[in-house]
Order: structure tokens, then C-alpha cells, then sequence
């Protein structure tokens, strides 16, 4: 029968080691053409108020290997306000602080549903699994020092991820609430045995950093070029979190994509959603100032066709966009583990089958 899997379960079944050897394996595999992702879409929809929007978002994978395709799903409410001095996104659905986020998993042996997982920590274990992955071969290897911006789950996780793959014994963190930076510090002191340290400012979290890591909720540049260093690798979340100047500064790119996100709208184009800092012609634009020999995929690197550093001079950047490999491959390894273990919640299977063709 299918497995109903929660947070909770997903938690005690997915480490980041585990993360992140499944998403390696899967990465290799889609860059030897064994694995295949349907590009990620959105459908924005206005609503009555203004400043409100309504988003579905989903994106799909299938991995030979593993005999597995799964669809990833959200849907939120969304909206940007100006917080602290910047302006976020901020997403939630049927009520502030509730998401709703699904991955349905299916057997290509038999077509049947094999699992239905909430997706909250999948996603940002999947994000920094992959982030980790490119820090493996792209920072320098007496990396030390993490700074990072942003104090949420994407920068707990990136945390992990990196500590895997350097000896990390100093973490930075700024956020722009006092407090959140506070309990971070305090949090991740003790889960890495490392000197983690809130900094008041951005600047003094980037500045004598191994590895940056932006991972922040804000619309638009979180990251100056001023602010970067020879021999840094640096990771952003979001496209637009890396300020225009910084890009002149890259040596190396290095990115993770199916393709880049399709965007949909219930309305003429005279009605839109407020811009979000930035187009994907313009990040694209950006990124060609990088030069064409030093822009790589990370598949290539993985599979040893592309060089992720060559020398310690070098300032590089990880970029990654969402994509159903990485839900499938994910999903797979803690469906799996689930099944051993008897976590999870069996659904009847006559649920999600019918004798009506279709």
C-alpha cells in the first residue's frame, strides 16, 4: 500500500550524509542521460486583494535507476512586503504560518503510487544537499570559515551540509533580526561543536569567509561585489540575492537546473505581480560575463568532465534551481527507509486506482 509520510518521519529517516550521496548518484545519472526532469512552472492567479497572490508551483522527475518518477506540488498565497528595511516574499496557505507542499512518488514498474510526503523538510535538506555536494569540489579544502546570511531553515541545513565537507571550525551569521541570529548561533553551536557567532552586519559575515552562503527571504541583492574576497565560493538560494557588480568578480560558475522556471499568469501582462528584483534575461546576462570555460554544470563536475576549482585564487559560485530529480531521488531513499523501518501510514491502494479508463 502507499505510504503517507510526515515531516516528523521524513526527520528521523533523512540525514544529510544520506542527502546527499542519494542526490549525487541521481546527479551523475542525469548527466549520463539515465534521468529526466520536466522544467519548473508556476501558475500565479490575483485575487481580490492587490498585494495578494495565489502561486501553484510543480515540478516532475524519473530516475532509471531507481525505477521512480515523482511530482512535486505547492500552493501558497504570497505576497512582499518590506520587512526590516528589504523587501520579502512572504508565502503561506489557508493561514499564516500553515504550507501546504506535496511529493507524490509512483513505481515505473508497475505505475502504482508508492508515497505521499510533505515536502517542508525535504526542501531545504534537498537545497543544501546539493549546495554541499558543489562545496565539495568547488571550496578551497583548508575552508574554515562559513558566513552566512540568513538564519532559517535553508541556512541551518546549509550549515550541515558544508560542515560534511570542510573541517568548519568558525561560523558567521547575520540576520537582520537580533534575535533570530541569537538563537541560530546558539542552536547550531551546539549541534556542529563549532564557534558560531551572530555578526550585526552582513559585511562582517563575509569578510575573511572560506564559504558564503546567502540564504535569505529578501527580494533583490543581499550579497555586494565590495564584500568578496580571492578564493571565496559562495552559494545563493535565489538568483537575485548576488547584486549586479558582484558578477565581474566570478572566476568559476558552476550551476544545478532542469531548465529555467516557466512562469504562467491568469492575466494580460498589464496585470502582474510587482517585479522580484530581476529577470532571468537579465541573471543569464550576468552570468555570461563569467567566461564561457569556467561556466559548468554540475553534473560535469561531478562526473569529472568539468573542474569545480583550479586554483586557490579563484572566487566561484553555486547556483542551483529546484528540480523533480532531486524530489524523486529523496523521496526514493526515505520511502525506502520508511519500508524497513514501519514508519509512515499505510493509505489503501483502491484509493488511487480506478476501473475506468482514462
Amino acid at each position: 500500500m502507499p505510504l503517507l509520510i510526515n515531516n516528523k518521519e521524513t526527520e528521523q529517516l533523512l540525514d544529510m550524509t544520506a542527502c546527499m550521496d542519494v542526490l549525487e548518484a541521481a546527479f551523475k545519472e542525469e548527466g549520463l542521460g539515465w534521468a529526466t526532469n520536466r522544467t519548473k512552472s508556476n501558475i500565479s492567479v490575483p485575487t481580490d486583494d492587490p498585494n495578494l497572490w495565489y502561486r501553484y508551483c510543480s515540478m516532475e522527475g524519473g530516475i532509471k535507476s531507481l525505477g521512480v518518477v515523482a511530482i512535486r506540488i505547492k500552493t501558497d498565497m504570497y505576497s512582499w512586503p518590506f520587512l526590516h528595511g528589504r523587501r520579502r516574499e512572504i508565502k503561506y496557505c489557508g493561514a499564516p504560518g500553515n504550507f501546504c507542499g506535496l511529493i507524490l512518488l509512483f513505481s515505473t514498474k508497475n505505475g502504482e503510487p508508492l508515497a505521499l510526503l510533505n515536502d517542508g523538510y525535504i526542501q531545504h535538506m534537498r537545497v543544501a544537499a546539493t549546495a554541499g555536494l558543489a562545496a565539495r569540489y568547488m571550496a578551497r579544502q583548508e575552508s574554515t570559515v562559513l558566513g552566512i546570511l540568513g538564519s532559517g531553515g535553508m541556512a541551518r541545513t546549509h550549515a550541515l551540509a558544508y560542515a560534511l565537507v570542510r573541517p568548519l571550525v568558525r561560523i558567521k551569521v547575520y540576520s537582520p533580526n537580533p534575535q533570530h541570529r541569537n538563537e541560530f548561533a546558539k542552536e547550531m553551536s551546539k549541534t556542529l561543536g563549532a564557534d558560531v557567532v551572530p555578526m550585526e552586519n552582513p559585511e562582517s559575515a563575509v569578510k575573511g569567509s572560506d564559504i558564503v552562503a546567502v540564504c535569505t527571504d529578501a527580494v533583490g541583492p543581499a550579497l555586494s561585489g565590495t564584500h568578496l574576497e580571492p578564493g571565496m565560493h559562495l552559494t545563493t538560494v535565489r538568483e537575485t540575492e548576488l547584486a549586479e557588480d558582484a558578477y565581474p568578480c566570478i572566476s568559476r560558475f558552476v550551476e544545478y537546473r532542469a531548465g529555467i522556471c516557466e512562469q504562467h499568469y491568469a492575466t494580460p501582462e498589464s496585470h502582474r505581480p510587482p517585479s522580484l528584483g530581476g529577470s532571468t534575461e537579465e541573471w543569464r546576462r550576468l552570468v555570461e560575463l563569467i567566461p564561457s570555460n569556467r561556466r559548468h554544470t554540475l553534473s560535469a563536475v561531478l562526473l569529472g568532465r568539468a573542474k569545480g576549482r583550479e586554483d586557490d585564487r579563484e572566487t566561484n559560485l553555486f547556483s542551483s534551481e529546484g528540480s523533480g530529480v532531486q524530489f524523486a531521488a529523496v523521496a526514493w531513499k526515505i520511502y525506502e527507509k520508511a519500508r524497513n523501518r514501519g514508519l509512515g501510514r499505510d493509505l489503501p491502494l483502491e484509493w488511487f486506482l480506478q476501473d475506468v479508463r482514462d
